[in-house]
């Protein structure tokens, strides 16, 4: 891991860690040897004379020593001054009732009492102030007779107890030079006594260092909450990377830890809240720090962890919650769980970096070291031992190697976006390459299929015209046979009246008869000649594109009636019938030729797919005028109808069912074109009612040629049918 290499060269981490590590062992034992060695005035008979103490170049200081006390009793401060109280006991200040005794009688962990203490100050005294540091019972101190700091409501017993509420500093104002504290102690569900002395100094060094640990606890609180969002972050977005996760969840036990510390941050922010149930969720975020190194642990070096060491750590340490629940009964039960839990966990995690140490990981110094240091801070907070704050500068070790790790790892993901997107862009560049060689070669292939298209349109008139020739030849070959017959007999009759004539055998008679039958014989003649003349011409205009496109104006009735030789020749068939329906009227402006070639096309898709195999059926051609006023021609059939496998795209070109038999599939397509092109008109083909195929074409009527030409995609093709070709 990058990390491992940024944290991981030996020569310099020894020079980095090893100062800070003598830095707190070096403060450790200055607070203990100032603690030891400076003399402080002390309390005796619940007196205190600090006359010839100066607050201001001298500093603040506990009241400790011998404060007068009274058991089971909320003694008031009138009381005291006026005698009324009983006469008090001595009791040591700081202290826990759990391990005092008064006048020989061991005191109960829970009950009520009374202290007092008697401070005599200097003339010149500067405006004083006063911090208390118990929450988690409930308390009143009263200066001179006045409320001043408080923790909770002190009643007589535990139905008129709470310690929700505090006021953890305030000013205070001497009288004639003295200050009488009276502490009145409820404590039920909590250890009752003073652990912590009060603290009297000058006013604005009070309220200065207030508010400074209040906003260095509070940027502590961002930082620690900071971090745990930003591994949160970064587990989301690299779930394998499970330690952010765990480092996350510790970053926020952290955070906790300060909310619900006897704090001017916890005093701030979580003022209203019980301070028992503050304690108790103080203890279980100390379980929750020190499961997330063990599991941090086993994820950086896998495999380290000795069980036999993890196992009964995890048990200490999931147990301290749980004894801070019997403290009143079994006092010392929370501390030594707590110091187990504590000792066991430091010697499995230094064991695990050693382990990992002989395997070359260079994270094991710099965590081993985190992990001792947090370690010592904790012991030093649960023995009361060391100067103030000394847990938090174990948690900001730790943060600090948290935030060292996590900028790596930023940096590493960095590093590999960088390589990702340089990749990309590698692959963009050779993608532009592909796409562009691609589109060369489809560009080409369209131009083929373009090309093997119009080859195929072709090929499909000149099979068009081949059966229009055909047709032509058999509907031609009729009248000419007539006519070749009626000829050939008239030159017969001809020959014999000649030699008649010349023999002078020719009667009145004969050639009355002769010229009867010269007469019928060119009736016959005229009339077979006509009907081929009229045949030529209709499919004349049926068979061929004309090379004049212009528009002109015609009867679509007449059309039609002009075009019927031609449509029966294509639908000539023992087993299907032609009708004709139109009336006149039905003016277009339109290419004749480019209609006569979609009402050919459609008569040759109804005749190759609608009555296969000689199926019997009818094909009806209808002409009418909508109401919304356009031309309406109409072919349907009743034959087998649409197949579905070209339902839907019918008028695509190369679509058909016929391709076995040779069949392009360009009919519909040529028809489609020719009416959305050249005819401005729409085509719709549906399933007849009653089985077969309907297609609809409409066409502007005479002066509506400004309709819009419809898309492909426009046509209404539902229940198409199956006359394609």
């Amino acid at each position: 891991m990058a990390v491992e290499r940024y944290l991981g060269h030996s020569g310099v981490m020894r020079w980095f860690w090893a100062p800070l590590v003598a830095a707190l062992i070096l403060s450790l034992l200055w607070a203990g040897l100032s603690a030891a060695l400076t003399q402080r005035p002390q309390a005796v008979d619940g007196v205190l004379d600090l006359r010839g103490w100066d607050f201001r170049h001298q500093g603040q200081i506990f009241l400790e020593g011998d404060w007068q006390f009274w058991r089971d009793r909320l003694v008031t401060p009138g009381d005291i001054a006026s005698g009324k109280a009983p006469a008090p006991a001595l009791l040591a200040v700081p202290g826990r009732w759990t391990n005092q005794t008064v006048n020989g009688t061991p005191l109960l962990s829970e009950g009520i009492g009374t202290y007092h203490l008697r401070v005599l100050l200097p003339r010149n005294a500067p405006p004083l102030a006063m911090r208390h540091n118990q929450r988690f019972v409930a308390w009143d101190v009263l200066v001179n007779g006045e409320r001043a700091i408080y923790a909770g409501t002190v009643g007589l017993d535990a139905d008129q107890t709470n310690s929700a509420g505090q006021k953890a500093i305030a000013a205070v104002s001497p009288s004639d030079g003295v200050l009488d504290i009276t502490v009145q102690v409820a404590a039920f569900g909590g250890y009752g006594g003073i652990p912590r002395a009060l603290l009297l100094g000058d006013a604005d060094g009070m309220y200065a260092d207030w508010h400074q640990e209040l906003a260095l606890r509070a940027a502590f609180l961002s930082i620690c909450l900071s971090i745990g969002l930003l591994y949160l972050i970064l587990y989301v977005l690299r779930p394998r990377d499970r330690e952010c996760l765990v480092f996350s969840v510790m970053s926020v036990a952290i955070a906790l830890v300060q909310l619900t510390s006897n704090t001017p941050l916890g005093s701030e922010v979580l003022y209203s809240l019980p301070g028992q149930l503050l304690g108790f969720l103080n203890n279980v975020m100390f379980p929750v720090v020190w499961l997330s190194c063990l599991a941090s642990a086993a994820l950086l070096f896998p495999g380290s962890l000795r069980k036999g060491l993890a196992w009964p750590s995890v048990l200490f340490i999931v147990a301290v919650p749980v004894a801070s629940l019997w403290t009143l009964q079994i006092p010392w039960l929370l501390t030594w769980t707590a110091t187990i839990g504590l000792i066991l966990a430091m010697i499995t995690l230094i064991t695990a970096t050693v382990t990992a140490a002989r395997q070359r990981q260079p994270l094991a110094l710099p965590m081993a070291i985190a992990w001792a240091v947090l370690g010592v801070s904790n012991l030093a907070l649960v023995h009361r031992v060391g100067f103030t704050g000394i847990m938090e500068a174990g948690y900001c070790f730790m943060l600090f190697l948290q935030a060292a790790l996590l900028i790596d790892r930023l940096r590493l993901m960095l590093d590999q976006a960088k390589q990702s997107n340089a990749r990309l862009a590698a692959l963009n560049g050779a993608l532009e390459v592909q796409v562009a060689d691609r589109t060369r070669h489809l560009s080409e292939t369209v131009d083929r299929l373009q090309l093997a298209q119009d080859r195929l349109v072709q090929s499909e008139k000149l099979a068009s015209l081949g059966r229009l020739v055909a047709g032509v030849a058999h509907e031609v070959n009729t009248p000419v046979g007539t006519a070749l017959t009626t000829a050939t007999h008239l030159a017969q009759q001809v020959a014999a009246a000649e030699e008649a004539m010349s023999a002078g055998t020719m009667t009145r008679r004969q050639l009355a008869d002769f010229l009867t039958e010269v007469k019928e014989a060119a009736c016959l003649l005229t009339s077979t000649v006509e009907r081929t003349a009229a045949v030529v011409q209709s499919f004349k205009q049926i068979a061929t594109e004309r090379s004049d496109e212009s528009l002109r104006r015609l009867d679509l009735h007449d059309m039609l009636s002009e075009l019927r030789p031609a449509m029966e020749v294509r639908t000539d068939a023992p087993h299907v019938t032609l009708t004709v329906e139109s009336r006149p009227g039905l003016v277009l402006e339109t290419n004749g030729g480019a209609l006569t070639q979609v009402l050919g096309q459609l008569l040759s898709n109804c005749m190759d797919h609608a009555f296969p195999k000689g199926r019997p059926g009818h094909i009806r051609v209808e002409a009418n005028l909508t109401p919304a006023g356009q031309i309406e021609l109409v072919v349907e059939d009743d034959g087998v109808g649409l197949a579905d496998a070209v339902r839907h795209r019918l008028f695509e070109p190369f679509t058909t069912t016929g391709r076995a038999e040779g069949r392009t599939g360009l009919g519909l397509h040529m028809v489609y074109t020719l009416v959305a092109g050249p005819l401005a008109g729409t085509v719709d083909i549906a399933d007849r009612t009653g089985g077969g195929t309907r297609v609809t074409i409409r066409l502007p009527a005479a002066g509506r040629l400004d309709a819009p030409s419809p898309a492909p995609s426009s046509l209404s093709t539902s229940g198409m049918s199956a006359i394609i070709t």
